[in-house]
This record gives C-alpha cells, sequence and structure tokens, in this order.
C-alpha cells in the first residue's frame, strides 16, 4: 500500500527581529488530534522524523497557503533553511520583496500558522497503536505559513527591522505528488 501524503498545519507564534525572514518550527513530541477521512486519531510528530528528509537533499519548497504559485523560497536556492534540532524541524525562509503581503499578514497577525507537507518513508515512517499515529519517518516536500492551521503547537516568527507585535499562531501541484509517489 501505498503512503499517504500528510498535510498539517501549525498553530504559530509571529515576532520581529532584524532581517525580513520567516523563521518557524514543526514541533517533536505534540499529539495533535485530527480529524481525516471520516476517523479521528491523535497524531504525533517523533524527534527525527525529518532527519532521513534532509540528508537525501530532496529540493524543498516554502509556500503560502500550498499554493506552488506563492513561492516563498527553496533550498536548492538557499532562501529556504532546513534544521534537525532535538525541539522539532527549524525553518527559515528569505522572504522575496513579492511577498510583501505574506509579510503585512504576519506583522498584522492575520496568518497564525505554519503548514507542511510530507509523505511517510515507505519502510517504517508511521506506526499506528490504536488511535495513535506516530509519524517517524518524514519525506518533506513543503512548508510555509497558512491562513488556517490545525496543529496547535510550533512556532514561526517574522524577522524585520521594526519591532512586531506577537500573534497566536491550495493545494500541491499534482507534479509534486506525482514526484513523492515516484520516489
Amino acid at each position: 500500500m501505498e503512503p499517504e501524503p500528510i498535510r498539517r498545519a501549525l498553530l504559530s507564534e509571529i515576532s520581529a527581529a532584524g532581517g525580513k525572514k520567516l523563521r518557524g518550527l514543526i514541533a517533536y513530541n505534540a499529539p495533535t488530534q485530527i480529524f481525516e477521512r471520516g476517523k479521528r486519531f491523535t497524531e504525533v510528530i517523533r524527534p527525527g522524523a525529518f532527519r532521513r528528509s534532509l540528508a537525501s537533499g530532496r529540493d524543498v519548497l516554502s509556500t503560502f497557503n500550498h499554493d506552488v504559485n506563492r513561492l516563498l523560497g527553496r533550498t536548492s536556492s538557499g532562501t529556504l533553511a532546513l534544521t534537525d534540532t532535538p525541539e522539532g524541524l527549524r525553518f527559515e525562509v528569505a522572504l522575496p520583496e513579492s511577498a510583501a503581503d505574506v509579510r503585512e499578514l504576519l506583522l498584522r497577525g492575520d496568518l497564525r500558522g505554519s503548514s507542511f507537507f510530507a509523505f511517510p518513508h515507505r519502510d517504517g515512517g508511521e506506526k499506528w497503536t490504536g488511535d495513535l499515529r506516530e509519524l517517524t519517518s518524514l519525506e518533506l516536500v513543503e512548508l510555509g505559513p497558512v491562513v488556517n492551521p490545525a496543529y496547535v503547537t510550533s512556532t514561526a516568527e517574522y524577522r524585520s527591522a521594526e519591532p512586531a507585535p506577537p500573534a497566536s499562531g491550495t493545494a500541491l501541484s499534482a507534479a509534486l505528488v506525482a514526484l513523492m509517489q515516484r520516489s
């Protein structure tokens, strides 16, 4: 059976400092209630779940609302940096000038979260125990800020020259899905 893609949104906090960057964290060990395809379950991303994906060197995109037409950055160009930490997967995107609306929405507190799109690796990427789904090895495809987050844990911050007040914090193209299914 082919692994199903995972798209999860993460509630975020936003703050400012130097530069024009969006920073975020996909938190590990943070159980979240998911309702998907008529089934309710608890999902948790385990530490190191993205380690294998990062080691592969695959190009990962950062988009706004999972829209590839709203590209914010990518690892292959150096505008998206990903770091696996004990707390979770940290990301930093150098926002382009064309993302002025995203910067404004972040600063106003209208964007409340980030999201990621990944696939569990076929050889043990997920483990089910009753209604608990543990994600242990994921192939990351895309991440970025979204309007409607689902996860209640994670952090993100906008970094600019001016301080911003803290705030609490579609679809990818068929080509990306096909690419991941071939992997």
